[in-house]
């Protein structure tokens, strides 16, 4: 609004004085010029410390449960019953029983536990490897868009000092210059659009460092945005996919799962008893012992139980071929991405001498009055604007290289 407020206060003067000139010059200048904040970064801040730092913060955000105790030879929590008999003849007999039932793991149910608590370990490994390509997206996202916002703001900061350097000279002809207030309007035009484009990446940047600092706990980004060891990817490197192999380990646990409901996995079954009897005045006690094992013919399940099984492998399959073609397209578009981005960069960047040298040559034509102001204008923006991009391009690339680790799988 203020920034409105100025250009109309100025614009509608028939002419400038050399004080308002110098004010606003100041005015854009301290805003334009200032440091932004938290412009330097500590020297121990690095993506991987930032990464552990949001990789931390999503563990404190998880429900922590206790840990369950596990039997290695209990299929199933014990049973005691109770049987107490009473005769209703005269001498009759009466008896007391207790059972103490054990479900014991069969021995081919405890090689199948031994692969259960195998899979678990690999399924927690992958579980944490998915949650630091998580937050490695996480950090990669919101520290190139920082970078950019502040790249974004320094080469706008390099044109102003372009222009208020052409301002000096020009400002000793002003009364003399026919051309002054068209001039001028051109000038100041083109200041007020700088200082709109930084404060639009002002807020943009406040706005990426509050996100950081929610994730991570700093505002702060490191000097050196690239990744400490890149990975070589080909073509196939998104196999390795954290989501692919974590979907891969669940195809075992069904599959384990099937196997835990075949009739010869079912669990022994050992009862102790004690037993009282009592005939006429005689008292007899008896201790025992029966061992229950389940006789199957080869690999039994029910209907029910293998139509489940098929319908939970149709659903994995489905899930699994929908991920692996999403991950296959991130893949290809972040590849396609950094192609494009190379390709432009090196048509470009040939080219950007002889630019400079025709800034040069524009500025001197401009300050010696032998070129229309507005044509300069013009041409200046168009010179400005193919420099921003060549230098855009070279952060651009890296940024694109960073997506397309993190598109492979590939955590900080």
């Amino acid at each position: 609004m203020w920034i409105d407020n100025f250009v109309q206060q100025h614009l509608n003067l028939p002419a400038w004085g050399k004080r308002d000139l110098a004010i606003s010059l100041l005015l854009l200048n301290l805003l334009l010029l200032s440091p932004t904040a938290h412009a330097q970064t500590p020297a121990n801040t690095s993506l991987s410390s930032l990464t552990d730092a949001a990789e931390a913060r999503l563990q404190t955000d998880l429900v922590q449960r206790p840990e369950t105790w596990v039997s290695s030879w209990l299929a199933a929590a014990p049973t005691v019953s109770i049987a107490a008999l009473k005769s209703q003849a005269d001498q009759g007999t009466d008896e007391l029983e207790l059972a103490l039932s054990l479900p014991l793991t069969s021995p081919s149910g405890h090689q199948l536990n031994q692969q259960w608590q195998s899979i678990a370990q690999h399924y927690q490994q992958q579980l944490l490897k998915l949650r630091r390509w998580y937050a490695s997206g996480q950090v990669r996202n919101l520290v190139w868009t920082i970078a950019q916002h502040q790249q974004q703001q320094q080469l706008l900061q390099q044109q102003l000092q372009t222009y208020q350097g052409l301002m000096a000279p020009l400002q000793q002809q002003a009364e003399t210059t026919e051309a002054d207030t068209y001039f001028r309007y051109g000038l100041q035009q083109a200041q007020t659009q700088l200082a709109m484009l930084q404060l639009e990446h002002q807020q943009h940047q406040q706005a990426a460092e509050q996100q950081l600092m929610e994730l991570t706990g700093t505002r702060q980004i490191p000097t050196n945005l690239a990744d400490a060891n890149p990975t070589k990817l080909d073509a196939a490197a998104w196999q390795q996919h954290p989501q692919l192999a974590l979907l891969q380990l669940h195809e075992q646990q069904l599959y384990l799962q099937q196997q835990q409901n075949l009739s010869g996995n079912t669990p022994w079954q050992v009862t102790t008893r004690f037993k009282r009897i009592d005939t006429a005045g005689i008292s007899e006690n008896q201790i025992g012992l029966q061992l229950d094992i389940p006789l199957s013919l080869g690999a039994q399940l029910s209907q029910t139980e293998q139509s489940n099984y098929q319908i939970s492998q149709q659903q994995w399959l489905q899930d699994y071929q929908q991920s692996r073609q999403q991950i296959i397209q991130q893949y290809q578009q972040a590849q396609a991405q950094l192609s494009l981005l190379e390709a432009q960069y090196q048509m470009l960047q040939p080219h950007q001498q002889l630019r400079q040298q025709a800034q040069s040559a524009l500025l001197l034509l401009l300050q010696r009055q032998e070129i229309n102001p507005d044509i300069a204008q013009q041409r200046l923006q168009q010179l400005f604007a193919e420099q921003r991009q060549v230098q855009l391009l070279k952060q651009q690339i890296q940024q694109a290289y960073a997506q397309l680790q993190q598109a492979a799988g590939v955590p900080l």
